[in-house]
């Protein structure tokens, strides 16, 4: 039901879209998505956020993906990211999830280590790679401060992951260090709602939104109808590769 009121509001005047939206998030989502969840779900998320201690924060995301487990990246997302990657290498999959992109990139040939704050959500991806028979890496840690030495990995790919950090230029700031070759972003095209049914901090209406936090010189960030994904995720979304040589 959902999906076919988005797709019939898609159909409506842009003043006339804003005006529902506004009339839903001041009176009827809060409680949608109350009903719609239940306790686990904290429906005040972005007001809280930036308050939350890194135990609460991990504990909100484990009970996430054991109540709500779900992987946003599609086989045709795994395959936007390969197509940028010029050759095999290293590695960092920033918000691996359930570990759908990680097992692509390693089926692929990439040495990929797989992060996330989750403890539950790394559990699930161990299992998956397992049952891939893939070799990788698990490691839990914040994006805020990843575990790693200065330029470690040829690679930084985040997808459905950085509009999830609490601090977006630190997070910027920290792919850029561990990165060799190049940054590769997966994430929605959206603006700022209170209520909504994720725990998103970010919010990237336009690519210079996306595009300006990282300040390289080289690179594209490209539009992407993700509607007809099998996955959660069904909307549009913006890719954005970076080319960390550029600052050289």
């Amino acid at each position: 039901m959902a999906r076919l009121y988005e797709s019939l509001k898609g159909f409506l005047p842009r003043p006339l879209r804003r005006l529902l939206g506004e009339i839903n998030q001041r009176w009827f989502a809060r409680r949608t998505l109350r009903r719609k969840y239940g306790d686990w779900f904290e429906v005040d998320w972005r007001k809280k956020f930036e308050n939350l201690t890194d135990e609460e924060w991990k504990a909100a995301y484990d009970r996430a993906w054991k109540n709500r487990g779900n992987d946003c990246v599609d086989t045709k997302d795994a395959a936007l990211f390969l197509n940028a990657m010029t050759e095999p290498g290293s590695v960092l999959d920033v918000g691996c999830g359930a570990g759908g992109l990680a097992i692509r990139l390693a089926q692929a040939g990439h040495r990929v280590t797989g992060m996330d704050v989750s403890e539950e959500a790394l559990r699930i991806a161990q299992e998956a790679g397992q049952n891939a028979g893939v070799s990788i890496q698990w490691q839990l840690g914040f994006a805020e401060r990843i575990p790693f030495p200065d330029k470690y990995f040829d690679y930084i790919v985040s997808a459905h992951t950085i509009e999830h950090v609490r601090d977006l230029s630190q997070t910027a700031a920290e792919f850029k260090r561990v990165a060799r070759k190049k940054i590769l972003i997966l994430t929605p095209k959206q603006s700022y709602k209170r209520y909504m049914d994720n725990y998103h901090t970010q919010f990237f209406d336009t690519a210079d939104q996306l595009s300006g936090v990282f300040g390289l010189h080289a690179f594209t960030c490209t539009g992407i109808d993700a509607g007809g994904n099998d996955n959660e995720f069904q909307g549009k979304a913006w890719l954005y590769v970076g080319n960390i040589e550029s600052l050289r």
